[in-house]
């Protein structure tokens, strides 16, 4: 009854007011008394029917398409002018559902200004929603994720799945290998996206601390409690998502207690006397897999069925390395921007040593030793002597990194050698050719000729 006098009270405000209702197939479930006299079809001749079947110049194809309103669009129907908005329905997950439209008829001034007002407004509002995304939502999407390989690309497809999607998400993978990031994209492109993205480190948080810290806790809940009370990581994530890392770190006492919000969807604040629910979008992360925890008696089977609803594996980099050329190309571009830079790219040399390695810390330590070889760069191109901790790593993993062609001469390493040899004995000698010579096992003469031979003095 409620809802009726609210649709008069309406009508009454704007004159000339007709409302109809679109399922997502275009077709008519409702038209007000006023749709006849701005079209000239009765209710029942409407009903059932398709839009565009009645109304070829309807903007209601696209709002079904695209999922945007489309605000004061002006037509003429019968000789009469009107403005009609449109605006789409969603389903809770997200996807559209129809389309609610309303036109003014009669009041063509009044309707501009109101045209107007609900653009300025709409456009506020779009701002906001922005801005509040930028704020407290996730920082990257989908585009962020590098990559043109199979993996990637396979990667790419659930999460786009995920994401349309209100069902838990258990993301595994190596550490370095961007779960993160696989969380963002989800959370950026779900329905949820104007809503809080909160990111938590299970592995970061004391173990008896992290039920006050995920439920928060009551006003005098414990000595040394705030008086006002505290806003659990669940309460401050509700109508958004919240993002567990190193979910396989949580305490054996914590994992009972997260089953019960999975399940329930509501929480029990530290010292609170009654549950608060929650509407939460759980995405969990692991670098170890969880199954084999629970086959160890170290995680709850029933945790783990609750979480893994939907499963996106990480894949290492090791896995996919001819994107890692990929990945060079967008961390220099990156990183000139925040360093202040302008390294061009890496030789063809240092290229074919990144794609040798193996990688075992993924994109994180390949980001890290790209950031460390431009931090030494003398030039534009980034060569092999600027990648040292990097070559020294993987010469102490036992691996085969290739030199330049000069770099095999054993004449010239014998020569260096040499050369250091001489100096560092002359240097011992305190500068005296005799004590020299007999340090290195030479005569005079011979150490006369390597001295003039390598400069030194």
């Amino acid at each position: 009854m409620q809802k009726n006098l609210a649709h008069e009270a309406a009508m009454e405000f704007i004159n000339g007011l007709a409302m109809a209702v679109l399922d997502k197939e275009g077709i008519y479930t409702f038209v007000s008394d006023g749709w006849e006299k701005y079209t000239g079809f009765k209710a029942e001749e409407v009903l059932g029917r398709r839009v565009w079947d009645i109304i070829p110049e309807t903007f209601a194809g696209e709002v079904l398409r695209t999922g945007k309103p489309v605000v004061g669009k002006p037509v003429w129907r019968r000789n009469i002018p009107a403005f009609t908005t449109y605006f789409p329905r969603f389903t809770p997950d997200g996807s559209v559902d129809g389309v609610f439209l309303y036109v003014i008829v009669n009041g063509m001034s009044d309707a501009r200004q109101l045209m107007e007002q609900v653009h300025v407004l709409s456009s506020e509002l779009e701002y906001y929603k922005r801005e509040l995304s930028r704020e407290r939502g996730a920082k990257y999407g989908l585009d962020s994720i590098i990559g043109t390989s199979e993996a990637i690309l396979g990667m790419k497809d659930k999460i786009s799945q995920a994401a349309r999607s209100s069902s838990t998400v258990l993301i595994e993978g190596e550490t370095g290998c961007g779960k993160e990031l696989i969380a963002h994209a989800i959370h950026s492109m779900s329905p949820r996206r104007t809503c809080n993205f909160v990111r938590v480190n299970c592995s970061a948080i004391p173990a008896e601390l992290m039920e006050s810290e995920f439920f928060g806790y009551a006003a005098g809940a414990f000595t040394g409690a705030s008086r006002n009370g505290k806003t659990g990581r669940f309460a401050l994530a509700d109508g958004g998502s919240i993002f567990l890392d190193e979910i396989n770190l949580m305490t054996p006492v914590m994992q009972p207690k997260f089953l019960r919000v999975l399940q329930e969807m509501e929480i029990d604040p530290v010292g609170g006397d009654k549950s608060v629910p929650v509407d939460v979008r759980v995405i969990a992360a692991s670098s170890v897999p969880l199954d084999q925890l629970v086959e160890a008696g170290q995680f709850r089977s029933d945790l783990y069925f609750r979480l893994s609803i939907v499963r996106i594996i990480a894949p290492p980099l090791r896995d996919h390395r001819e994107d890692i050329p990929l990945l060079v190309e967008d961390f220099i571009r990156k990183l000139n921007s925040q360093l202040g830079m302008s390294i061009e790219g890496v030789s063809p040399a240092i290229m074919e040593i990144l794609l040798q390695y193996d990688w075992p810390g993924n994109i994180r330590e390949l980001r890290n030793a790209v950031e460390s070889a431009m931090n030494v760069a003398e030039s534009p191109v980034l060569q092999e002597k600027d990648f040292l901790q990097l070559i020294t790593r993987m010469r102490a993993r036992g691996r085969c990194v290739p030199r330049g062609e000069s770099s095999y001469s054993l004449k010239a390493a014998k020569r260096i050698l040499e050369k250091e040899l001489v100096r560092d004995a002359l240097c011992a000698a305190g500068g005296n050719r005799v004590k020299t010579a007999e340090l290195l096992g030479i005569s005079r003469n011979v150490l006369y000729e390597k001295l003039f031979r390598y400069n030194l003095k």
